[in-house]
């Protein structure tokens, strides 16, 4: 159970919110749309299959609308403007890393990767990842899919 909601939350909703969207977005008008992805959607890491595969058909899908955007094939009035982000925000403080810390080894046996993200400083806030992407949204001239990590 706890893998279907993982890939309702992760890959089911956001898909279908991305289906709804354009299908309901005049064509005239710009659309984008951010997916948050994950290193894990394009590297594999131990212990995260299911979280790194439900982020991995995200960023697929987000591939697949935008190459059918631009197919010859489409029935539907062709879009002009429309950007598609995959953003790997980085290793950002949220709560899933705090559950991810607080785990014992037995329980998750890479807890101190997790842990060392904080003794490095290498977590991200919040604030700084959702300015990155208030900037893709507020830009114009994007192409069609694009997949960027945090601070590149």
């Amino acid at each position: 159970m706890e893998l279907l909601q993982l890939y309702a939350v992760n890959s089911a909703a956001p898909i279908w919110l991305m289906g709804f969207f354009e299908s309901r977005t005049r064509p005239d008008a710009a659309l984008r749309i951010v997916n948050i992805s994950s290193g894990a959607a394009v590297r594999p890491f131990p212990g995260f299959a299911g979280y790194g595969s439900s982020k991995a058909a995200l960023r697929m899908a987000g591939m697949v609308l935008a190459a059918e955007s631009e197919s010859p094939g489409r029935r539907a009035q062709r879009r002009g403007d429309l950007a598609i982000l995959s953003f790997e925000p980085g290793v950002v403080d949220t709560e899933m890393q705090m559950t991810a810390r607080s785990k014992s080894p037995e329980e998750f046996p890479w807890v101190d990767t997790f842990r060392a993200f904080v003794t490095q400083g290498v977590l991200v806030q919040p604030a700084a990842v959702a300015a990155e992407i208030a900037q893709f949204l507020e830009a114009d001239g994007q192409q069609r899919f694009t997949e960027r990590r945090f601070g590149a």
